[in-house]
């Protein structure tokens, strides 16, 4: 059995055209686990890479559920701003990396087109579509703290068609979503979404990719660019309610893309934190209660004192966002069942005076 997904890749060698790229050693060892999947599977690269890559995928005889289509990086539709990116870069390059060349870049920004080609060529009969970086690590180690085989399967399967699925890395101020402020978002990295896993139905797929590619456009012909993660500031608002959000690092994505159970420390101080300190109401609501969901089924192991600055962060959440009534329902469920528990309410002690002036508010 395989899961009803169509995962899409790429692997290039692109030292004969910057020496500090990585490797083609590189490359292909840091691909190995994804070759080992047994998932549809297609795989954009170059005469450089095929016939290493093929051979790998061959010996778990994996042939009939992998297609490649082999080209020159030339070839990709993103390549046309080539020139551009590079005059860009002479211009205004804050975050420059010798190892990260307009060809990489435009690599990059084209795994938007890869899946919307293969959404188009279906070859496999599937109703959903990824995309997966090939360079993940031995292990997977990039994208997860501790590897098992059926990690990405599982993904694959409890996907849903109707959503595009995404990981939320970090926030980022909305002031960049103006193209006043772009040049200033552009002088740092801006970490926003893990852009190395993606997971969509047809339909959804297609207009937020092809939104992701007019944004590129844009992006580049404004003089900036760095990856595509950046690209999805504007999308994460426009398309809200067609993207199904997972939270956390990078190496929380494999536990955290369907369900979050890794990694809730960082998720609530530093993802949540920042949601409340720019204001973003939405946002923190949906991304607490989805982690509150999981500690109160008792699907996640987590220290007592996150849980309180959890609730915390909800209530407040909700408070803005949702209204008083809805802010007192929490509060009731706090104090009625949540304190029951002597472990948790020793936590709740610590700040009862703090959480309590801030539960009054709801009842003003």
């Amino acid at each position: 059995m395989i899961p009803d997904c169509t995962l899409v890749t790429s692997c290039f060698n692109l030292t004969n055209i910057n020496s500090t790229s990585r490797s083609l050693e590189e490359c292909i060892n840091n691909m190995k686990m994804l070759l080992e999947i047994p998932c549809y599977l297609v795989i954009f690269t170059d005469n450089a890479c095929y016939e290493k890559i093929k051979t790998i995928r061959d010996s778990f005889n994996l042939q009939a559920c992998t297609q490649y289509i082999v080209n020159d990086i030339s070839e990709m539709e993103s390549y046309i701003f080539n020139n551009q990116v590079k005059r860009n870069r002479e211009a205004y390059h804050p975050t420059k990396d010798e190892r990260v060349c307009s060809e990489s870049h435009l690599l990059c920004c084209n795994k938007f087109n890869f899946v919307l080609k293969i959404m188009d060529l279906n070859p496999f009969k599937t109703t959903r579509f990824g995309w997966i970086d090939s360079n993940l690590g031995i292990d997977c180690k990039k994208i997860c703290e501790k590897y098992e085989k059926n990690m990405l399967l599982q993904i694959l399967n409890n996907s849903k068609n109707n959503k595009f699925h995404l990981q939320i890395l970090n926030v980022c101020d909305k002031k960049y979503k103006e193209k006043d402020n772009k040049r200033e978002m552009y002088q740092q990295y801006r970490w926003i979404v893990c852009g190395c896993l993606f997971i969509t139905g047809v339909e959804v797929g297609t207009k937020i990719l092809n939104r992701l590619n007019d944004i590129f456009i844009e992006t580049t012909n404004m003089g900036y660019g760095h990856g595509e993660e950046m690209f999805y500031l504007e999308v994460l608002d426009e398309f809200y309610d067609d993207i199904e959000r997972g939270y956390g690092d990078y190496q929380h994505i494999l536990h955290n893309f369907i369900q979050p159970t890794n990694g809730f420390n960082y998720i609530t101080y530093c993802i949540i934190r920042n949601y409340w300190n720019l204001g973003y109401h939405k946002e923190g609501y949906d991304c607490c209660k989805k982690l509150i969901q999981q500690i109160e089924n008792y699907h996640v192991n987590i220290e007592y004192y996150i849980y309180i600055d959890l609730l915390h962060y909800y209530y407040l959440f909700t408070l803005h966002y949702k209204g008083k009534d809805e802010a007192k329902n929490l509060v009731e469920h706090i104090k009625n069942n949540v304190l029951k528990n002597p472990l948790v309410n020793n936590e709740y002690e610590k700040k009862k005076d703090e959480l309590e002036q801030l539960f009054r508010q709801a009842y003003l």
